[in-house]
């Protein structure tokens, strides 16, 4: 068996200044989505409307009544509900879980289908997940 070749160091020099390219170029375009986001209302008029509407109605639960109430009182606001800065963001962990309960199958096929696209172009997001291949 012959030994393994070692690389120069100007190779590994050069791998090393590629992948810091690669890196700066990806966080150059996460940065750019993150400000896309951050730039787009967290709701649309029509959707807080709606939401607001069947919130005070009490079809999503006392708990989000009584949370759009304090909406539209003006103690509160939907951003800082969602961002998890409200003391008052406990009250939509029910109306969450009762979503997630009522579509986890549908999430289950999302996440299945998302985890297909991003391995059939070569991004393995769940081997270095801790028991995912046990």
């Amino acid at each position: 068996m012959s030994e393994p070749e070692l690389r120069s160091q100007a190779e590994l020099l050069a791998e090393i200044a590629d992948a810091r390219e690669e890196l700066g170029a990806s966080l150059a375009d996460l940065r750019a989505t993150v400000e896309q986001m951050n730039a787009r209302p967290l709701l649309t008029d029509e959707e807080r409307e709606a939401l607001e509407e069947q919130a005070a109605s009490g079809e999503l639960g006392e708990d989000m009544r009584s949370l759009v109430e304090k909406i539209q009182g003006g103690e509160d606001s939907w951003e800082q509900v969602f961002s998890g800065e409200s003391p008052n963001a406990t009250l939509l962990q029910g109306h969450l879980t009762r979503l997630v309960d009522e579509h986890a199958e549908d999430l289950a096929i999302a996440f299945e289908e998302l985890v297909e696209r991003e391995e059939a172009k070569g991004n393995f997001l769940l081997d270095e997940v801790p028991g995912a291949s046990d």
